[in-house]
């Protein structure tokens, strides 16, 4: 009896590979999981823009025509504030954003080619004309990326003489 007790003491070379296999297949799902946790906040983000953009272009055709929105960086996120824009100042209506882009890093070009682009944008306003859609400040192409990443979930794109935008992968 006393030598069976003995002989059962400890885990075999099998046992722990198996547990390291498990866990080794957890912990890549897990990244799998996180990459599109990430790229699902992104396109959101993009999407929230595009809506952002909507919502500009109504207060301008229904409000002041001086309405307009600017973007500022804030870490990881970008918030978005409504207001006012002359020409040469913004004036927001809270110190509170409006709206809050989450986890993205967003590249801008005003010639419709943000892949050109190598710093991410920090601050935009933007600005469409109340008769005419017309974009006065901030047209061009946004290109949406996944934070700290390279990788594209999409873009927008703000036509200067029609105000139209248009949001999508590539």
């Amino acid at each position: 009896m006393r030598d069976k007790i003995r002989d059962n003491n400890g885990y075999t070379m099998v046992e722990m590979i198996i547990v390291i296999a498990i866990i080794a297949i957890l912990s890549g799902m897990g990244f799998i999981t996180v990459g599109a946790i990430r790229t699902s906040q992104a396109t959101a983000s993009m999407q929230k823009f595009d809506d952002e953009l909507s919502a500009l272009e109504m207060r301008t055709k229904t409000q002041s025509p001086n309405n307009a929105i600017k973007i500022e960086q804030n870490g990881a996120n970008y918030n978005i504030f409504y207001g006012t824009y002359d020409g040469t100042s913004f004036t927001g209506a809270s110190s509170k954003p409006d709206a809050v882009l989450e986890r993205v890093t967003i590249y801008y070009s005003s010639a419709y080619n943000a892949d050109g682009e190598s710093t991410a944008l920090s601050s935009q306003i933007i600005k469409i004309r109340k008769s005419d859609g017309q974009v006065l400040e901030g047209f061009g192409e946004y290109k949406f990326t996944k934070y700290n990443s390279s990788d594209s979930v999409g873009r927008v794109r703000l036509n200067k003489f029609t105000g139209a935008h248009t949001y999508g992968k590539e």
